[in-house]
């Protein structure tokens, strides 16, 4: 379940109103996203996730304002039956064009989750412990998830170098964040996908 390790930090990724009027990336203590997935090996599902992220306070890291935001996930394998759980704290610093991240209070270096403003083929590159994430803008589309059909969604592709170039995709919503996330897991010859998708949120 590495990926499941990766999406934490996506997740909360989810700072503010930085470009104008839009909003990809609301940011505000209160703020809270719920998700439910299935996980399927090829059109058979074998297994289910929830997710939800809140952003529950601020602190400081660095003498400098953070949001600290509190994922959990759980994943639930059906055959076997097996459950695996994952709570996870991140902070996140906004920065004139660029939205950080950090893992713990005692990071020295952030990572780059976003630059603003988002637009079409704009590209950055993340390198994190043994890995390094590439990012790029795809395109803007009309997204319906359970919680409701989001107009003009950013879809963000990440490829990471320790999946051997298997990409990541997720789609932004203006005013609300992420709404939709899709990824692959591989284990051996077995390769499960992961759809995330949004049921509900309450943006302050």
């Amino acid at each position: 379940m590495k990926r499941l390790l990766l999406l934490i930090p996506v997740i909360a990724i989810i700072g503010c109103g930085l470009f104008g009027s839009e909003d990809f990336f609301p940011l505000k203590v209160g703020n809270i996203w719920k998700y439910e997935g299935t996980a399927k090996q090829d059109t058979t599902t074998v297994g289910t996730v929830t997710a939800k992220m809140e952003i529950t306070g601020t602190d400081q890291i660095g003498g400098k304002d953070v949001f600290v935001s509190v994922a959990n996930m759980t994943f639930i394998a059906l055959n076997p039956p097996d459950t695996t759980d994952v709570i996870d704290t991140s902070y996140i610093k906004e920065a004139k064009d660029t939205i950080l991240s950090y893992s713990t209070k005692t990071d020295s270096t952030p990572e780059i989750t976003a630059l603003l403003p988002l637009k079409k083929d704009l590209t950055w590159t993340q390198i994190a412990g043994g890995d390094t994430m590439h990012y790029k803008v795809l395109l803007q589309e009309n997204v319906t998830v359970p919680a409701k059909e989001y107009k003009k969604c950013w879809k963000i592709q990440v490829i990471h170098n320790s999946d051997s170039g298997t990409p990541t995709y997720a789609w932004y919503a203006d005013g609300t964040g992420l709404v939709k996330r899709s990824w692959e897991e591989t284990s051996g010859t077995t390769t499960i996908t992961i759809l995330l998708q949004l049921t509900e949120a309450t943006i302050k």
